[in-house]
Parts: C-alpha cells; structure tokens; sequence
C-alpha cells in the first residue's frame, strides 16, 4: 500500500490516504502521540496489534503504517519516543536519537515558555493580598507545580512489539487484554451489516474497540478492551443466548 499524507503539521494524529494493492483508496487515522491516560481506548489497540494500523474496507488487508510515535502513560510513569523497526543498524540509531533530542529539547523549551505566559497572566489576575507574605518565585513554584507535573523520563523503544511487551507486564491480570468474538458462518451482507451495529454498539457503551476477520465461511467481530469489561460483556451474552 501506498500512502500520501493530507498534512504537513503531525500534531496528535492526522488523517492519510492509503492505497490498497486492490486499488481501493481509503482515509486512516494515524497517531503521533499516544497517550492512553487521556485515550485508554489507544492502550488496547496497542496490546491487539491495531494502533496505527489500517484495514482496506474492500479487500480486508492491513496495513501497519511506520511513522514513529511518543507513547505516554501517565499512571504507569511511562514515556517513551517508539520507532516501528527493532532491527535498525546502531549509526541509524544514533541519527534518530540525535533528531529525538532535538524535538525533544524545542518541546520543553516551548513547554516552559507557554508555563511562563500562563504563570504570568494566573499571577497578573490574583488579588493582590495587602500583607505579602509569599515572594513572587513562592507563587511561580506552586503554579508550576500545578501547571507542568514532574514527567517521567523519556525513554526510546525500537520496534513496537517491544512497547507491548513492556507495557503489558506493566498491567494488572484485570487490566490486561481481553477479547470475546461475535460469529456467523456464511452470513450474507445484511447479516454482517447487523452483526457489526450490534458489535459496534456494545463497544461505544463499554469503550472497547472492534475488529472483523473474515475466514472461509466464518465472518467473526472481536470486541477488545481491558479482560475486566470483556468478562462482563461475555457473561452478558451467555445471559441473553
């Protein structure tokens, strides 16, 4: 697959054109900055093989899309700048890192100058008490306290099966993967159509997320999240069958 990026900017994600080997053309999200505090549906994308990765809706072939991301997660104290290739040579790692540190270094500086401007103005708009009781850099620190919490320190992966793997063993049993498939065998298109409003639904009500397989005559729709919300949903439809 051939793909042509809709913009130069690569904020959080962006949208991209993709190119299926059967000549579809298709839209896909991808990532740039993964963080599965604010997005915990993106963790288990992550542990399914699903982040960053798009599906053709014609031919049903995926396709992982390689462009590096950051991963954060801020419960766990992990950040970490993730390359999609494990195998690199070590002068190849050495360029990405020195281009790593770069961004790195621009992000904070812009970080501690928009902390500043924000400090300022938070400052500026405080009454001003008529004993002082505090200095000025009193009142910057605990507005930076609050502003910018202590990150963990950033740490590089390369290959995104690495990531799984750290980020897994970094799970409780409850927290860890889980999966529960809906399957039809020989369903024609209104009967696939059903399945998947049904499946989708149940994953907007429970925020999971959806995969189709297709296998000879068995058409299959995983709902994935956290094992937790899994069981629940798998005793649930033992319940209603």
């Amino acid at each position: 697959m051939a793909n042509k990026t809709n913009s130069t900017r690569m904020p959080r994600s962006s949208e991209v054109t993709l190119t299926c080997a059967c000549g579809e053309h298709f839209a896909a999200t991808v990532y740039h900055t993964v963080n599965v505090t604010l997005e915990p549906r993106l963790l288990y994308r992550l542990l399914a093989g699903q982040l960053n990765v798009a599906t053709c809706p014609n031919c049903g072939r995926q396709v992982e899309m390689t462009q590096p991301f950051i991963y954060h997660d801020m419960r766990r104290g992990l950040l970490a700048y993730v390359y999609h290739r494990s195998d690199v040579e070590q002068e190849d790692r050495e360029v990405l890192l020195e281009h790593l540190r770069r961004a790195y270094v621009q992000a904070v500086e812009e970080a501690e100058r928009l902390t500043h401007a924000q400090e300022q103005r938070m400052v500026d708009a405080a009454p001003k008490p008529a004993i002082r009781r505090r200095s000025d850099s009193d009142d910057a620190d605990a507005l930076r306290a609050t502003l910018e919490p202590e990150a963990p320190p950033m740490q590089v992966i390369f290959g995104v099966s690495e990531l799984t793997a750290l980020v897994d063993s970094l799970l409780e049993p409850e927290e860890k993967l889980g999966r529960v498939a809906l399957t039809a065998r020989n369903p024609g298109a209104a009967e696939k159509e059903r399945l998947l409003s049904i499946a989708r639904r149940m994953a907007g009500q429970t925020a999971c997320e959806t995969m189709v397989e297709e296998d000879g005559e068995e058409y299959t729709i995983w709902l994935y999240g956290s094992r937790a919300t899994v069981n629940m949903i798998a005793r649930a439809l033992h319940t209603s069958a």
